[in-house]
């Protein structure tokens, strides 16, 4: 992975007749700090062991009328003769970081159960999200409309993606001189909200990168999760299970 990429340079040209130069739209500030257009990769261990990937990539939706971003993800996973692929595009507005359009398609290949799929898409408006969720093999289909709550994030199941927004927040806990926080967490595929309880703990060290350490507990799951000086999401641990971000020396933040 690579480097912060803060901001965005501007190149002046020198020429007979200059004429006022118009930002390209496609070189906009990314809301994440991450490179854009290019895979971030996070490995999935469980009990020690590898079980598979989560590979995201952020990218401008160019023709959408705000500011708006994607990020792009798949999740391999393989463990005990039940493997998962999971395909999820997550829209997002840059100011806030709030949702817009989330597309899913989970695929569960199990050695004794065959294979089964789900399908998820949500829309957000300004006081709801409308959200069908269909079964391919039986081609049945809910379909419901149930009201945003204030400070509400997104966090499906196995989506480790959603954590990059989340950590984005409590970088600004974090700047604002706060150490908890809490957020109401919209789990699309079973239309519910599940509250997350924030605290920071302590400051530990990654490599040479200084991360918050943050104690996530909610009624359903305790969880730990490592994170970067501009927000960036370095590590993630529940019970047994460990998500750990693979930086490589070619893809590395600018």
């Amino acid at each position: 992975m690579i480097t912060l990429l803060l901001t965005v340079a501007i190149l002046t040209f020198v020429v007979d007749d200059p004429k006022p130069v118009t930002p390209n739209p496609d070189k906009a500030t990314p809301p994440l700090p991450y490179v854009t257009d290019a895979d971030l990769t996070w490995r999935w261990v469980h009990a020690g062991a590898p079980v598979g990937t989560t590979r995201t990539r952020l990218s401008r939706l160019q023709r959408a009328a705000e500011d708006s971003w994607r990020l792009d993800s798949r999740m391999l996973w393989n463990r005990e003769g039940r493997a998962l692929d999971l395909r999820q595009n997550t829209d997002f507005e840059a100011s806030g970081l709030r949702p817009i359009a989330l597309t899913r398609q989970l695929e569960v290949n199990a050695a004794l159960g065959g294979i089964s799929a789900l399908t998820t898409a949500a829309k957000f408006r300004k006081e709801d999200v409308r959200i069908v969720v269909r079964n391919p093999n039986t081609e049945s289909q809910v379909d419901r409309v149930i009201p945003l709550r204030e400070n509400f994030v997104l966090l499906g199941n196995q989506s480790f993606e959603h954590w990059l927004l989340i950590a984005m927040h409590l970088k600004k806990h974090h700047q604002e001189g706060k150490d908890e926080a809490t957020f109401s967490a919209l789990i699309p595929g079973e239309y519910r909200y599940l509250d997350l309880k924030c605290r920071r703990e302590r400051e530990e060290q990654i490599s040479d990168l200084a991360v918050q350490r943050w104690h996530i507990t909610s009624k359903d799951f305790e969880a730990r999760l490592w994170v970067g000086p501009q927000g960036e999401v370095e590590r993630y641990r529940q019970g047994e299970v460990e998500i750990q971000r693979i930086r490589s020396s070619v893809n590395r933040d600018r």
